[in-house]
């Protein structure tokens, strides 16, 4: 009967003892479903949130290329638009801009205008320049030496109606060996002055021939040169009537003697 007893006893225990074994399995496998469930949705929620954010970056990054790609149709614009303008400025400055000896003149009346000369004086003078001037006689032609570096002699000069002096120096021409003559290179530049009486003087400087015009006394000299003879350089000048701006009328009241007149 004992042994029995004993028998049932370690039955019950190690019934006991499965039951628990699986009741902890059981607990173990439920709490190890759990956790995977919970790390599955984690999961899902971390891949949902990246996925959102990569939709949200993806959208924003099609508006940043919308948004350049409007800027550079713009820019491509604006350039077209400038060449053009360029363009454009380029055809007016090629129509309008003088150039040659037009170009010239226009810095010339400019240079005067700035100055101070009045504009009804510019055009008056540019309107006698086609009239035909009067001139006295034949045209006179004389010669002097230009200085060098090596001239020893006096300042040589020639004067045209007492009322213009002209001078000038030039390079000093050389021989086979190299050396300095006494006489000007007629090939060289010379430069001239003309000076009158006033003291006003004007410079000319070039290879000859060279013109030369100036007004004095309200009397227009018309000067040529050339090289002359060895050492000599021949001025030819004529003097010829100048223009004169006509004064304007008095456009005042009428003095008494005005009002006789009338009557």
């Amino acid at each position: 009967m004992m042994s029995l007893t004993s028998f049932s006893d370690t039955r019950r225990r190690r019934r006991r003892a499965f039951y628990w074994r699986l009741v902890r399995t059981l607990l173990a496998v439920t709490v190890l479903v759990g956790l995977a469930g919970y790390s599955y949705q984690i999961g899902v929620s971390a891949s949902q949130a990246r996925s959102e954010k990569l939709e949200a970056d993806l959208l924003r990054f099609q508006d940043s290329n919308l948004e350049l790609r409007d800027r550079l149709a713009l820019s491509l614009q604006r350039s077209d638009q400038a060449e053009s303008a360029l363009e454009t400025l380029r055809q007016r400055y090629v129509e309008d801009v003088p150039e040659g000896e037009l170009a010239v003149l226009t810095a010339q009346v400019a240079a005067q205008l700035e100055a101070g000369v009045e504009v009804e004086r510019l055009a008056f003078m540019i309107a006698a320049a086609a009239r035909e001037a009067a001139c006295d006689g034949l045209p006179a032609t004389k010669r002097f030496a230009p200085r060098t570096v090596v001239s020893t002699g006096p300042v040589s000069f020639v004067r045209f109606d007492e009322r213009v002096t002209v001078t000038g120096s030039g390079t000093a021409a050389r021989d086979a060996e190299g050396l300095p003559e006494a006489w000007f290179d007629p090939g060289a530049p010379i430069r001239l002055e003309f000076r009158t009486l006033s003291g006003e003087v004007a410079t000319v400087e070039g290879v000859a021939p060279l013109s030369h015009q100036m007004v004095v006394d309200e009397r227009e000299y018309r000067f040529s040169v050339v090289a002359g003879e060895r050492s000599f350089v021949e001025i030819t000048a004529q003097s010829c009537t100048f223009p004169q701006q006509a004064e304007p009328e008095p456009t005042g009241p009428l003095g008494p003697d005005d009002d006789a007149s009338l009557g």
